[in-house]
C-alpha cells in the first residue's frame, strides 16, 4: 500500500518527457530485470535490519531522486538518510502473510509522479525477504540468550550484558552490583512435590524477582535454582538493601502447586564491583557473600562489603540444596 501528499503544486516542467523516461526503465526491468537483480543480491548480504535499509537507499537512489528516505521498522528499528525532510513525500507499508515489516517513506521538494511510485514500490518488493530472514534471525539470536523455563536471560546472556554494564561502570565512574540468588532447600521441592512442582517453583520466583526488582535492574537465570542480578548504578549500601528486599519478597510470597502451599525462602549474596577487578573476582565476592549466607541459617541477604575479613576469606563452601 503507498500514501502521497494530494496538496501538490503544479509543476512547470516537460512531464510527457519525464514520464517517457520512467516508461523506458520500466521497460528495461522487464527487459533484463538488471536493477532488480543487483538490488536483490545486495540486499542478501548481510542480515542486519539497517545495513538491509540503507542498501536499499543508496541503490534507490540512483534511480528516483529524493531528498529524505526513512525506514520504521514494527520492531523499532529506524533509518534516515538525513536530518531534512521535503514537502512532498510518498509512503509504502512492506508486510509479508499479513504481518508488519515496516514503513518506507521518501520525500522531496517536487511532487513525485505516479510513474515514479510505480517504480518505487517494485523495487520495494525487494525489501520484503531479506528484512523477514532479518527479522527471523534477530528472533532467533534473542531466543538463544533467554531461559525457556523461566523467560529471564541465561548465563550467555548474562555474560554479554555484564560486560556491557561493567564497561558503562567504568566509563561513568558509577558503581555496578550484582546480587546472586539461592533457592533454599530446592532438593527437597523436587523430592516431595515432584519436578514439576520445582519447575513452577522456578517460573514464579522468575515472576516475582522481576516485579521486585527495579526497571533498569537485569534478571538471569544463573543456573539450576540460582538466580543472578545486576543492579546498575548501585552503591554497596544501596545493593545492600535491593538484596535484603528481593529476599523478603520471596519469603512473603504464596508458592502453590495446585492447590497445595510450598513454603520457599531464599538466600542471596551481593557485591560491588572494585577498581580494576575482574569480573570473575567481582562474580565470585558475590558467591561468597551467598554461601556465608547460607552458612548464617539460610534465608538470609548479605553483602560482601560488610563481612569481616576472616568471614569475606573463607573462599566458597560446600552446600546441600
Amino acid at each position: 500500500m503507498r500514501k502521497s501528499d494530494n496538496n501538490a503544486d503544479t509543476i512547470d516542467f516537460n512531464k510527457a518527457k519525464l514520464v517517457s523516461t520512467f516508461n523506458d526503465i520500466s521497460r528495461q526491468y522487464g527487459d533484463n530485470n538488471d536493477i532488480i537483480s543487483k538490488l536483490t543480491r545486495r540486499l542478501q548480504t548481510t542480515l542486519d535490519t539497517r545495513k538491509i535499509v540503507e542498501l536499499f537507499s543508496d541503490e534507490l537512489s540512483q534511480v528516483i531522486k529524493f531528498q529524505q528516505f526513512s525506514y520504521q521498522g514494527a520492531d523499532n528499528i529506524s533509518f534516515k538518510s538525513n536530518d531534512k525532510a521535503g514537502v512532498h513525500s510518498c509512503q509504502f507499508n512492506l508486510s509479508l502473510d499479513h504481518e508488519a515489516l515496516g514503513t518506507i517513506k521518501l520525500s522531496r521538494k517536487t511532487r513525485f509522479l505516479e510513474e515514479e511510485m510505480a517504480i518505487i514500490e517494485r523495487l520495494a518488493s525487494t525489501l520484503v525477504f531479506p528484512l523477514n530472514n532479518a527479522k527471523m534471525y534477530y528472533a532467533a539470536l534473542q531466543s538463544a540468550l533467554i531461559d525457556e523455563l523461566t523467560g529471564l536471560g541465561n548465563k550467555r546472556a548474562l555474560q554479554s550484558d555484564l560486560h556491557r554494564e561493567a564497561e558503562r561502570s567504568v566509563r561513568r565512574n558509577t558503581p555496578l552490583s550484582v546480587v546472586i540468588l539461592d533457592l533454599d532447600h530446592f532438593k527437597a521441592i523436587n523430592d516431595t512435590h515432584g519436578h514439576l512442582a520445582g519447575d513452577q517453583v522456578l517460573q514464579n520466583l522468575a515472576k516475582t524477582l522481576s516485579a521486585s526488582a527495579r526497571q533498569s535492574d537485569l534478571c538471569f537465570r544463573y543456573g539450576g535454582e540460582e538466580f543472578l542480578v545486576i543492579l546498575d548504578e548501585t552503591s554497596p549500601a544501596q545493593a545492600a538493601l535491593i538484596c535484603e528486599r528481593l529476599r523478603l519478597s520471596i519469603a512473603q510470597q504464596n508458592f502453590y502447586y495446585g492447590a497445595k502451599p510450598i513454603p520457599v525462602t531464599a538466600s542471596l549474596g551481593c557485591a560491588t564491583l572494585q577498581e580494576g577487578e575482574s569480573l570473575e573476582d567481582f562474580i565470585g565476592r558475590a558467591d561468597k557473600a551467598l554461601y556465608v549466607a547460607k552458612d548464617s541459617g539460610r534465608n538470609q541477604s548479605v553483602c560482601f562489603e560488610n563481612l569481616d575479613p576472616v568471614d569475606s576469606e573463607q573462599g566458597d563452601v560446600s552446600q546441600t540444596a
